[in-house]
């Protein structure tokens, strides 16, 4: 579990506001010096001290000026591919199969596949000519993911022609692109139909887990491509999800983001959902690939979608977080300490934001949203405000939040929306706890 750095901006304005204090009951009241005027009660009242304003810090030249409080990707106990082989497989008649091959020959070398998958223990993938099956019987009309797992199967267990390479690592990774003629079902529904552009996992085969990828080829080639290097990266981090799952989820600290993502949170599937998700070909490797999540570029305040998109990063970070009880069974799980903001049904809580970029740039907007990346399918359980609505590095703005409604799992997700003059947006999702007003 991750260790929070709690933000004590706000000590030293407890002691402030303790100064305009109730006075001891039994305290003696001072005599009145001759000469001088009682002051009337209206007087008195007007006379007390206000509570100090808020600090709302001032821009900075310490790039990030706050710590960022990100998520970050926790390994479920199972192991990564530390030397990955791909293995290209391709039916007769593929238009792209000198594409797809070239893809998974020059991948593992390049700066780009480094720096999605190293941090998390994975190695260069390799592959090559001997890494390249050509099946020869014609490609079926539909094919589910039950007949892909009994494929998988039969062909690394056969004894003759049409068996596939068993690399020496022992450890492939099987990516097989579907034609355009086969439909691929998954649970009964066409992928392409569902928006899904590929998926990966993994088969028992005489004992032994192998895992694999399916790219249904649903729009252009660079659509293909880009699954392909979401699919090969999830299946080196995560290669076992069902059996043994590795880096498929965020720490305990950060259930907030899980619930952002509707707990699709591997390494991939954490930017797919990001406009700039797509990175064009380069000369380091000419073709489309999606950027993935990277704990320590967002540890560090940078973008956690690399390679980054754009020069500067910008978002905004809370404050001081405190200890969140979640119910999580009617998600099919038990309860949850995550970290986040404790307001009691009736209660308000002042939030404190830290505005924080990796680099000099102007003020952005914020806001805020009930709900995550799909928005909340329960509405209304939040009052919600902003005292500022735009700041740069190193200034604080505050979300007032009132809690209307318990949430089904004792909590609620609302998420904090950074926007730049040029409409690029991160974001920041928090988890409100509701526990039960106090009688």
């Amino acid at each position: 579990m991750k260790t929070h750095a709690l933000y004590l901006l706000l000590a030293g304005m407890t002691g402030l506001v303790a100064c305009g204090g109730s006075t001891d009951s039994g305290a003696q009241t001072p005599a009145t010096p001759a000469g001088d005027t009682q002051p009337s009660p209206d007087d008195t009242a007007a006379a007390t001290p206000a509570d100090p304003p808020l600090d709302h810090g001032s821009p900075s030249t310490t790039y990030p000026a706050f710590k960022p409080d990100m998520g970050q990707l926790a390994n479920g106990g199972g192991p990564v591919l530390k030397n990955p082989v791909v293995v290209t497989v391709t039916w007769p008649n593929e238009p792209n199969v000198t594409t797809f091959e070239s893809f998974g020959d020059q991948l593992g070398p390049t700066k780009y596949w480094k720096e999605i998958t190293e941090e998390y223990g994975v190695g260069p993938t390799t592959s090559g000519p001997e890494n390249h099956v050509h099946m020869t019987e014609a490609a079926p009309a539909s094919i589910s993911d039950t007949d892909i797992e009994n494929f998988v199967r039969t062909h690394v267990t056969a004894k003759d022609a049409t068996a596939w390479p068993t690399p020496a690592s022992g450890q492939p990774i099987y990516i097989m692109y579907i034609p355009t003629s086969t439909t691929l079902m998954l649970e009964g529904k066409a992928a392409c139909a569902q928006g899904v552009g590929g998926y990966h996992d993994s088969v028992n085969v005489n004992g032994t887990n192998v895992a694999y990828a399916v790219i249904p080829q649903c729009h252009d080639l660079q659509e293909s491509t880009l699954s392909a290097s979401h699919e090969l990266a999830e299946a080196a981090t995560d290669p076992y999800p069902r059996s043994s799952p590795g880096f498929a989820h965020f720490d305990d600290d950060h259930l907030a983001w899980e619930f952002f993502q509707q707990f699709q949170s591997e390494n991939g599937d954490a930017c797919e959902f990001y406009r700039d998700s797509e990175m064009p070909a380069t000369s380091d490797f000419p073709f489309t690939v999606q950027r993935q999540w990277s704990n320590a570029s967002a540890a560090a305040g940078h973008d956690p979608c690399v390679p980054a998109a754009h020069a500067t990063y910008f978002n905004v970070t809370p404050l001081k977080t405190e200890d969140v009880d979640l119910d999580l069974s009617a998600l099919g799980g038990n309860t949850a300490t995550t970290k986040g903001y404790r307001v009691a049904v009736g209660d308000t809580k002042k939030i404190a934001l830290g505005f924080y970029s990796d680099g000099p740039t102007d003020a952005w907007k914020i806001k805020v949203l009930e709900g995550g990346i799909f928005g909340t399918s329960q509405k209304g359980k939040f009052d919600m405000s902003l005292d500022v609505d735009q700041g740069q590095n190193g200034q604080i703005a505050y979300l007032t939040v009132t809690a209307l409604q318990k949430g089904r799992i004792g909590g609620g997700l609302v998420t904090v929306v950074s926007t730049n003059a040029s409409g690029v947006s991160h974001y920041m999702p928090l988890m409100i706890g509701t526990p039960d007003a106090k009688k």
